[in-house]
């Protein structure tokens, strides 16, 4: 926990106290928390006034806090990770009119993920590695969301009417490790697309022709069960230069080629 970074304003003090609070043991008063607590608590007074808070991998438990959540609206930043946060996400967030970046991740989170928290200018949506079920909100292909990274949970559905499109801004799209359910071949993704992560879903059809044109630095749709040929052509064909009967695509993806067979000719019957 010395290695925690906390950046607030004077609105979270009481969102800070309860969070703080919430680690220490069940005694009579709130100074049987350990040093690091206290230590925490004097960073936070010693960095008043940026309406950003970052407190990572600080072991703190229980739900988020909604009731304090919902006066914080001057907050733009929102960094809770690597923690043992619990239960669903507060709908209160939604209402937060200044809100650009939310990382929940490496928490134990459940519930569905509440529709209206992309909206506005929102830009980054970070609730990896959770245990977020149901299907992923419309809202979340706003105009100017730019990094959704929503892998390692239980979510469900087709994601690509509204998450996918040529003229999106996304730059970096994890749905890895879900259990999400579309055809791919018709799909068109962002052109600005750099890191694109299916894998380990449900996802059926063909790999879309339209990633073509995307310049990607990461791709990967292994674990799935689409069929085909991997397109190669423009920027999919640097990829497609460490192919091998495996059909790996350089750097990160990874198609067993007897599976991907496999799920041809079972399409196909």
């Amino acid at each position: 926990m010395a290695n925690a970074t906390v950046v607030v304003t004077s609105s979270w003090i009481p969102l800070l106290c309860l969070v703080v609070l919430s680690t220490c043991t069940a005694v009579s008063s709130a100074m049987e928390c350990n040093g690091d607590d206290r230590a925490v608590l004097l960073r936070v007074k010693a960095q008043l006034g940026d309406p950003d808070l970052d407190i990572t991998g600080t072991s703190i438990s229980g739900p988020v806090p909604a009731s304090y959540l919902a006066g914080a609206t001057n907050l733009r930043t929102l960094v809770i990770s690597d923690s043992r946060l619990a239960g669903p996400i507060p709908t209160s967030l939604a209402g937060l009119p200044n809100l650009r970046y939310v990382d929940l991740s490496g928490n134990f989170l459940t519930g569905a993920i509440p529709p209206g928290l992309v909206h506005g200018s929102f830009r980054f949506l970070i609730l990896s590695r959770n245990r977020l079920t149901g299907e992923i909100p419309s809202c979340y292909g706003g105009d100017d969301v730019d990094t959704v990274d929503l892998s390692h949970n239980r979510l469900t559905g087709d994601p690509s009417p509204f998450l996918f499109g040529i003229t999106r801004p996304a730059t970096k799209i994890n749905l890895s490790w879900n259990k999400l359910a579309f055809d791919m071949t018709e799909v068109r993704f962002p052109h600005h697309l750099r890191f694109l992560d299916l894998s380990h879903n449900r996802i059926t059809g063909k790999v879309a022709k339209s990633l073509m044109d995307v310049r990607l630095e990461h791709f990967n749709v292994s674990d799935n069960e689409l069929c085909g040929e991997i397109p190669a052509g423009r920027f999919m064909a640097a990829h497609a230069k460490s192919n091998s009967s495996r059909v790996r695509l350089d750097p990160v993806l990874r198609l067993i080629s007897s599976k991907w067979e496999d799920n041809c000719e079972w399409q196909k019957g």
